[in-house]
């Protein structure tokens, strides 16, 4: 993930801001750490962005590939390998428009900045999760079969080492950075935000159709216009998922927020799953 990761030094435009002279880059460091502000939201990128179609439909062509096979295709065994390649063409595409660390969320200067954002949310999230075993009616929504019929080294296995990398990590480098990143070059933040998160919630429809046979809480869902329903409302929840993720990354200007929150959502739960049907019984 490395990249340019200058202060961008450079002749000032017309409203002051500094530019690197005959760089593409099109949003600053500073704009990028302001970037989570309302009145940032509508602002177009100042600069070349160096994006064409082709790149566009080229990222989201292979987001939809790597999905499919994914879910479809291979063993969650081979996800790690898959995904990291998959995230490996991504950042290549991006890197040819032209984006750098900062278009990416993994400048090293903002690193700790991604690691106290992540942190707190992490223990917002694990406090949320506790209350939901401790609960009697909601701690039900863990008894998930995936658990019942899996082995607890494979839960432990997915909840520590595939989760966090070939999910969280994946997941996250690719919409709120490679995907984000360039398409904030090129749209306002906005809109690209709404485009990365839209694409989030959509990218969740076929995990969401096996949950529905693996979860209690989907027992009750068995004709078609409740799958359609529950398929709207996980993509529309998952939407604003992506954009809770997003605010993260801009409010840390660092990708490794959202990762972190990301583990907490899915590991935290996995794990808790596994004390419901394991110890509580």
């Amino acid at each position: 993930m490395s990249g340019t990761e200058d202060e961008h030094h450079g002749s000032q435009d017309e409203g002051g801001v500094v530019r690197p002279p005959g760089s593409d880059v099109s949003w600053t460091r500073d704009e990028w750490d302001r970037m989570w502000r309302p009145s940032m939201w509508l602002k177009k990128s100042p600069g070349e962005h160096g994006i064409h179609a082709w790149h566009i439909v080229a990222i989201v062509a292979l987001t939809a590939y790597a999905n499919v096979v994914a879910n479809r295709i291979l063993d969650p065994w081979l996800h790690i390998p898959f995904n990291l390649g998959i995230l490996g063409v991504a950042v290549a595409i991006a890197r040819h428009t032209g984006a750098d660390a900062t278009d990416l969320g993994y400048r090293r200067d903002r690193i700790r900045r991604g690691l106290t954002v992540g942190g707190i949310v992490m223990g917002v999230i694990g406090v949320g999760i506790l209350i939901g075993v401790a609960l009697p009616f909601t701690r039900e929504f863990f008894r998930d079969d995936r658990v019942i019929e899996s082995t607890t080294g494979a839960i432990l296995f997915d909840a520590l080492i595939r989760i966090p990398i070939a999910t969280a990590f994946y997941e996250e480098t690719l919409f709120r950075g490679v995907l984000f990143g360039m398409f904030a070059r090129r749209w306002a933040p906005l809109w690209a935000g709404l485009a990365t998160s839209l694409l989030f919630g959509l990218w969740h429809i076929l995990p969401t159709i096996d949950t529905l046979v693996t979860n209690p809480a989907g027992e009750s869902i068995d004709s078609v216009a409740e799958v359609t329903l529950a398929l709207a409302g996980t993509v529309a929840g998952l939407t604003l998922t992506g954009f809770a993720f997003l605010w993260l990354r801009l409010r840390a200007n660092s990708t490794v927020a959202p990762v972190m929150a990301h583990i907490a959502t899915n590991s935290f739960a996995l794990l808790a799953a596994l004390f419901v049907v394991r110890v509580l019984g």
